[in-house]
């Protein structure tokens, strides 16, 4: 089959299977709302952006102002063209507030998963990897020199048993803080003691654990009251709760001098510029300064939780920032989806390939700027839409 005909035939399926992608025109009014091209407002329930930051007036004034300093663009890679000294900040500024010993800053924080992963596991090392992982985990393993084994969701038991069974040179568990399309939390304290009787490292995407968990929002160590060491390698982003972009990788100064020598994505990516690197400091700044933030997004979390709950629905109970709503039906995901945009709320429907054929879901999540009578009124206006779109 000719190349067009059979990419043709590809969405045609997908369109049949009601799974088909379109890209929605929406820009954002502040934090919470938007608006289409048409001039449809609405209540955007779907949002990374946890605690409200990339609206924040010191944020954009600290890219602004070193905008007009230094101009946008960056120019070239930093081991070609050097680096902006706001780079080098961050990365102390991020490996502080992980409590780690050094970190590298990434574009994304999907290639700062595949730079890590392809980068530090080699041929004869085995990966294991938690089944609901991200794509970016998915494909740092595909495109490492390790053999990879996938463990079900969370199942100690089973990994313990598969870590058993698997010897290589050097083991690394990886595992989400907090899983992207559940909101479930990973056992951490878990996984690390099965690191320590199988000598194995723990590497943690924490994108969606930082400012969500623990007292301070320093994500999923903190929550469970576990120091760092040289065992536990952590991957974050600033696109999140920090409402900024950017990747990063926090570990031991070893590490970061390994991955500045041999990681593809770092050395050959043009680094983010000045004023991206600047608002990131400045969101981390408020973040630790203000951690009313945090504590606001839990309660807002707990309205949510009690609203569905009274309606027979229920959340995973450690689930704070992603609040999935499983449908399992393609089809009437999008018929809820599409009655709620009407109705002037945005909450995107997640199907395959993000999540298994036949598991459907709505991922509600929650801003820490939400005003309550709105995201009250939000949530009534889900659960009675979930109920009558049969």
């Amino acid at each position: 089959m000719h190349r067009q005909a059979y990419w043709q035939s590809e969405i045609e399926k997908y369109h049949r299977m009601h799974l088909t992608r379109n890209i929605p025109m929406l820009k954002f009014l502040d934090a919470t709302h938007g608006v289409t091209e048409i001039g449809h407002r609405l209540f955007v329930a779907c949002t990374n952006d946890y605690l409200g930051l990339r609206f924040h007036p010191e944020v954009i004034e600290s890219a602004q102002r070193c905008m007009r300093c230094g101009g946008f663009g960056s120019s070239g890679a930093r081991l070609t063209t050097g680096a902006h000294p706001l780079a080098n900040q961050l990365e102390r500024e991020l490996a502080d507030f992980k409590h780690s010993e050094a970190a590298l800053i990434f574009n994304t924080g999907y290639m700062a998963n595949i730079g890590l992963i392809s980068t530090i596991c080699r041929s004869g090392d085995v990966i294991f990897s938690d089944e609901k992982n991200h794509a970016s985990i998915i494909d740092g393993c595909k495109l490492s020199h390790g053999k990879v084994v996938i463990y079900p969701h969370r199942d100690i038991d089973r990994l313990r048993e598969l870590l058993d069974e698997h010897r290589g040179e050097s083991r690394f568990i990886i595992t989400e803080g907090v899983f992207s399309m559940d909101g479930t939390v990973a056992p951490l304290p878990e996984l690390l003691q099965l690191a320590e009787n199988f000598d194995a490292h723990v590497i943690i995407d924490d994108a969606h654990g930082l400012g969500v968990l623990g007292e301070r929002g320093h994500g999923t160590l903190e929550h469970f009251n576990i120091l760092s060491n040289p065992h536990i390698i952590q991957v974050g982003t600033c696109s999140k709760a920090l409402g900024s972009l950017g990747g990063f990788v926090c570990g031991t100064k070893c590490l970061i001098q390994y991955l500045c020598q041999r990681s593809r994505p770092f050395i050959c990516s043009t680094m983010l510029p000045a004023s991206i690197l600047a608002a990131s400091s400045k969101a981390l700044q408020i973040l630790q300064d203000r951690p009313e933030r945090v504590r606001r997004l839990r309660q807002l979390s707990e309205i949510a939780k009690s609203i569905f709950s009274e309606s027979g629905m229920a959340f995973p109970s450690e689930a704070i920032a992603i609040l999935p709503i499983v449908i399992g039906d393609e089809t009437r995901t999008m018929k809820i989806f599409e009655n709620l945009y009407q109705q002037g709320i945005y909450l995107t429907a997640i199907r395959y390939p993000s999540v298994p054929l036949g598991q459907a879901r709505l991922r509600l999540s929650v801003c820490s700027e939400y005003e309550e009578d709105e995201w009250r009124d939000a949530l009534v206006r889900i659960v009675n839409t979930i109920k009558t779109i049969d």
